[in-house]
């Protein structure tokens, strides 16, 4: 009895991890802005925007360097399925952390500070299920099985985000102009021409 006792009280505990919480809908939001989950990625691609050397799988020095994302595939192409040049290629979005984090997935940040990343590539369904497997583009409802409309993966090539000390941070988020560093750079991507 005493074991149940104890994790009856853990129970809670875990969820506040989540500081979004689910509205009618079951979409998590803080403070009524919308939510996302984030995990890092290291990876030596291009990616899905082409923003690389034509003709080859090698990236630009900024695309591994700089806070570029990998968001899931209905928020990359708009709600479409296209994993090549997707509608938002090139969008800005800012990511805010909220302080919280999936339990057993991540780790609470040491602030708010909200910080700009580009879209330069996609993070498919089909393999990602968990975290990227989102039915709809933002406002539709569908939410991963963490109750999040969107996704970004984000690139930590160089430790960058590993620098902000975000352990896959629950995050607010917002599409934003692009710094001029990097709408500069996205000019030199593949996709930049299907605008």
């Amino acid at each position: 009895m005493k074991l149940f006792y104890l994790l009856c009280l853990a129970v809670p505990v875990l969820e506040a991890a989540q500081l979004c919480q689910p509205d009618a809908h079951g979409v998590r939001r803080f403070n009524g802005r919308p939510c996302a989950s984030t995990t890092r990625y290291v990876d030596g691609h291009k990616g899905a925007c082409g923003c690389g050397q034509k003709g080859s799988d090698t990236p630009f020095p900024w695309n591994l360097q700089k806070h570029v994302t990998a968001p899931s595939e209905r928020y990359f192409d708009d709600g479409g399925s296209n994993l090549w040049c997707g509608k938002n290629c090139g969008k800005c979005v800012r990511l805010t952390p909220t302080g919280g984090f999936v339990p057993g997935k991540g780790g609470a940040p040491p602030n708010h500070n909200p910080v700009v990343f580009m879209v330069t590539n996609a993070c498919p369904i089909n393999g990602n299920e968990e975290w990227c497997g989102i039915s709809g583009k933002p406002g539709t409802n569908h939410v991963n099985s963490h109750g999040y409309e969107v996704h970004f993966d984000l690139q930590d090539q160089v430790g960058q985000v590993e620098a902000l000390h975000w352990d896959n941070p629950e995050v607010t988020w917002e599409e934003v102009p692009c710094p001029g560093d990097l709408q500069a750079n996205y000019q030199q991507c593949e996709c930049h021409n299907s605008d």
